[in-house]
């Protein structure tokens, strides 16, 4: 039931995004509703769902500032602040409007979430890509300022909070870290890219590897094998664990800015631990668990917050990958190449086939956004994936520890974890074939050759396999 309508909502969220908003759909959705609590047949609740999706999606409202004529503002910052080589950049809402700017200060300004603050500089509205982006995210353009001063500072809050701590912790990684390891650990942990050179994105977007510094449930999963690794020195049970997990999760995806990819690894955790706990009270039995359910749960629940998240590449990529291995994995477990595998190779061959199914399932998008398709991808993250959870767990250290002893593991990670990592990164990208060029129609053309393969797997004669009758 979930799988199907999480299908559907995400189905009627992309057409209301082709055809338009269309509130008349709940109407009809009602009514299949309705009639699907009669009949008890799931297809009518997917098709009511399908017509909810269609309704969800809204239109982008126009700007209610002409955003290209403005050459001063003021506004109180509702984002946390990025750092970047030359600016600072944040999210500023505007008094008495509701309108929301992208702004890019000047970084020698210190400015906090919650401040009220004014700009000179010139407004612009971007177009293509880069504007849909922001217009799903409710932000009606930019504004470069070329001076900026700080009016009031923002009043105690939770934000306020947040962004204090995760000033504190990025502070401490650029004082105690060189500054390309600075960069890397900074994106590895809290998704803070901006200080990373763009040769640098390029080779991981080439090596195959850009999801690496996309913070996503890969991130949350090592970052939480660790919380559970010291957990259980403690010796808690498996249910008091999920507890303290969870609430160290929640503060961590808080800290890292609510990412769509963050907040489905959370819901899919936080449903397997909700389960647990249930399943140790006798309620349930731990067999009855199937992670696809949660990966379902989470695309409801983020759809029907963020409806526009369908059409983000973020959203499309975390999904897509996670069902991919969620669906094909199953198969590589049971399969009899594994089974004859040598323990020593067990680990290595799964990791491979892990990223190969996460490539599978996001090919489609990976080659119509970027116009190319990494080649090494599966390989180089069998060598980068343990390196980048060594970083990340290095890094941690660092943020839990005095400066002084700080400093000294921060040279030990920039000289023999950080720097020969992107070394690696680089030559991965440079070596021959790296990148195959795909045209942008790659998708439809990708997507096309799956639904071929997916019907001649289901029209086959039962009991044949491709080597033959069983």
């Amino acid at each position: 039931m979930l799988p199907g309508m999480a299908l559907a909502l995400g189905m009627g969220c992309s057409l209301g995004r082709v055809l338009g908003s269309a509130p008349w759909a709940l109407v009809p959705a009602a009514a299949s509703l309705g009639l699907a609590l009669w009949r008890r047949k799931a297809v009518w609740v997917w098709i009511g769902i399908l017509l909810v999706g269609l309704a969800l999606h809204p239109e982008h409202p126009r700007s209610p500032v002409a955003v290209p004529l403005l050459r001063g503002v003021a506004g109180r910052v509702v984002s946390f602040p990025e750092s970047h080589r030359r600016s600072l950049s944040f999210v500023l809402e505007l008094p008495g409007t509701g309108a929301r700017l992208l702004v890019y200060a000047p970084i020698t300004t210190d400015i906090g979430f919650g401040d009220r603050v004014a700009l000179w500089g010139q407004g612009e509205v971007p177009e293509g890509g880069w504007g849909t982006y922001l217009s799903n995210r409710g932000i009606h353009g930019l504004f470069r300022a070329e001076r900026a001063q700080v009016l009031a500072r923002g009043k105690r809050s939770l934000g306020s909070i947040l962004d204090g701590l995760r000033r504190v912790a990025l502070g401490k990684l650029e004082r105690v870290l060189p500054d390309e390891s600075a960069a890397l650990i900074q994106a590895l942990l809290f998704g803070s890219r901006g200080l990373l050179p763009r040769e640098m994105k390029e080779w991981f977007r080439c090596a195959g590897v850009a999801h690496l510094l996309a913070l996503s449930g890969l991130h949350l999963g090592i970052i939480t094998a660790g919380i559970w690794w010291g957990l259980g020195l403690l010796r808690l049970r498996p249910g008091k664990r999920y507890l303290v997990s969870f609430v160290l999760v929640a503060l961590y995806i808080a800290l890292a800015g609510m990412r769509v990819s963050l907040v489905r690894a959370g819901i899919m955790f936080g449903t397997l631990g909700l389960f647990w706990l249930f399943a140790e009270g006798g309620l349930l039995l731990k067999s009855w668990y199937d992670p696809l359910q949660g990966l379902s749960l989470a695309a409801l629940i983020v759809l029907s917050l963020w409806p526009w998240s369908v059409s983000d590449l973020g959203f499309q990529l975390s999904f897509s990958a996670t069902a991919a291995i969620l669906i094909f994995w199953p198969r590589w477990g049971d399969s009899r190449l594994r089974k004859a595998l040598p323990r020593l190779l067990l680990r290595p061959a799964d990791l491979f086939a892990v990223s190969l199914f996460a490539q599978a399932g996001t090919l489609g998008f990976v080659g119509s956004s970027f116009g190319y398709i990494p080649l090494y991808g599966p390989l180089a993250n069998l060598l980068l994936i343990p390196w980048t959870a060594l970083i990340i767990w290095w890094g941690l250290a660092i943020l839990a520890l005095p400066s002084p002893l700080a400093s000294h593991l921060g040279a030990l990670l920039g000289r023999f974890l950080i720097g020969p990592y992107l070394d690696a990164v680089g030559r991965i990208a440079a070596l021959p074939g790296a990148v195959l060029p795909v045209a942008h129609t790659f998708g439809l053309w990708y997507a096309l050759a799956f639904l071929a393969l997916l019907s001649l797997h289901a029209t086959r004669p039962r009991g044949l396999t491709p080597f033959g009758r069983r």
